[in-house]
């Protein structure tokens, strides 16, 4: 069995997953700092958890919009608060996933401008903010990823970047590729069809 888990993006990234025995245990509004820090992943107790069981992880968009600015601002480094944040999460997924090794790192989503954002939406009043101007996310979220990477090679964990086309020359996600002018991937059939080979 396939399981994925993650925020959000967990969904969107993966819906109509063309893939046999998928099941998508996403959970909205849950932040990469939050698994870390409570060492739990949610949805996971409802899994029977089979040696042979394939789990897919995506979570840090987040994070990287809003928690990272959020302590930078508290006063905190920039380059320890994310790696913090992935060691932890690596530690949760870790222990809740032995004795399976067949573990898939989503990347972290490249972030939505801010400014074209507002230009569809108006101002950000909601309980979304972007925390950082649009580069400064993008700096987080190329970090993180960068050492998402490195911790896959440590746990050997599979790192799975699936968004060359939906990317900006500017590291933002392409505008025109979201869903309902939000911040979520529309049509995701690159990613489902990259999964797909590497199951393959």
């Amino acid at each position: 069995m396939i399981y994925i888990l993650g925020d959000s993006h967990g969904y969107h990234n993966y819906k109509n997953n063309p893939i046999p025995n998928v099941i998508n245990l996403y959970q909205s509004n849950i932040t990469m700092h939050r698994i870390g820090r409570d060492n739990i992943i949610i949805n996971f107790d409802r899994i029977q958890k089979r040696p042979d069981d394939i789990y897919v992880f995506c979570y840090g968009e987040i994070d990287c919009r809003c928690h990272i600015q959020q302590q930078i601002n508290a006063g905190r480094n920039e380059d320890q608060i994310i790696e913090e944040l992935v060691q932890k999460y690596f530690t949760t997924i870790n222990n809740h996933t032995k004795p399976s090794k067949r573990i898939v790192i989503t990347a972290v989503v490249p972030p939505v401008s801010r400014a074209i954002y507002e230009k569809y939406n108006g101002p950000i009043t909601h309980e979304f903010p972007f925390v950082g101007t649009d580069e400064d996310r993008v700096r987080f979220t190329v970090k993180m990823n960068s050492i998402i990477a490195d911790y896959c090679k440590l746990y050997d964990y599979y790192y799975f970047y699936p968004y060359e086309p939906y990317i900006l020359e500017d590291g933002t996600l392409n505008f025109a590729m979201v869903e309902n002018n939000n911040i979520h991937i529309d049509d995701n059939t690159h990613i489902n069809t990259t999964l797909l080979r590497l199951f393959k």
